[in-house]
């Protein structure tokens, strides 16, 4: 496929034009590396929006086989969490411990569990959730419990550098809102890793470094993947829990195809 855009030209007098640039594109480019003319890439399979409404056609007609992994999965992960967030300040309290570093202990243990399905086989996707796919992917508990520590050793340092948190220090309110977005960004560029570290065989930090180079071109429709699960979850949430029992598994197939999205445009090698 050739290249539809335009690119600069001198005539013989040295004067600029613009002509069509007709290079021939690699399948997997996702702008021209000549003209950067956009290939349709991420308006196409990179798309946050067609990848949704890709995996929602199918999810749809066959949602209710996996019923018993969501309530599989709120009856404990999801559980443990909701009731270590709730109940955080009277346990750390208890224990004579920080808030915030009560908090983050919970999460480093609690967190890994939630990304277990990650570690599936990649029929999951195809195939109704079974108990056993579960007991068998608790294997990866060590490197997901790698990578949530990752994580909150960098959300650390960030509340660090942004409240003084630790040294006793004031610093400007303006470092508020830029952890926020700083946060936002380490889980939207790191998201795929959960995949990437049971698929390619890496150790946490590699993957990390590795979804940052792969996340140059789709950091936006990452971001915008992760926008549509939360809404999706807050809402299911808020119908009395009952939507969960759809966005649940709906959140972890999607996640899921847009990695093989991004892995078949080969942005990790």
């Amino acid at each position: 496929m050739k290249c539809k855009g335009l690119k600069s030209q001198k005539t013989k007098g040295g004067k600029k034009i613009d002509v069509k640039c007709n290079t021939e594109l690699d399948q997997n480019a996702i702008f021209c590396k000549v003209c950067g003319q956009p290939t349709g890439a991420l308006s196409g399979p990179l798309s946050a929006r067609v990848n949704y409404q890709k995996v929602w056609k199918k999810f749809k007609t066959i949602k209710s086989q996996d019923y018993p992994f969501s309530i599989f999965m709120i009856l404990t992960s999801f559980l443990l969490l909701a009731l270590g967030i709730i109940f955080r300040s009277d346990l750390a309290e208890s224990f004579k411990l920080d808030q915030y570093l009560f908090t983050n202990v919970m999460l480093l243990i609690l967190v890994p569990l939630v990304l277990i399905p990650f570690g599936f086989n990649e029929k999951f996707t195809e195939h109704p959730f079974k108990i056993s796919f579960y007991l068998q992917a608790l294997k990866f508990y060590p490197k997901y419990f790698l990578l949530v520590l990752l994580s909150i050793l960098y959300f650390l340092l960030l509340k660090i550098l942004c409240t003084g948190y630790l040294l006793g220090i004031k610093v400007d309110p303006i470092l508020h809102p830029v952890r926020l977005i700083l946060v936002l960004y380490w889980i939207t560029i790191t998201f795929p890793a959960v995949i990437l570290i049971i698929r390619k065989q890496m150790n946490p930090l590699k993957a990390v470094i590795i979804c940052y180079t792969a996340s140059a071109e789709t950091r936006w429709q990452q971001f915008f993947i992760l926008i549509r699960i939360f809404i999706m979850n807050i809402i299911g949430a808020a119908l009395a829990g009952l939507g969960l029992l759809v966005t649940i598994p709906f959140s972890y197939i999607l996640i899921e195809k847009y990695y093989q999205s991004m892995d078949d445009f080969e942005l990790f090698d």
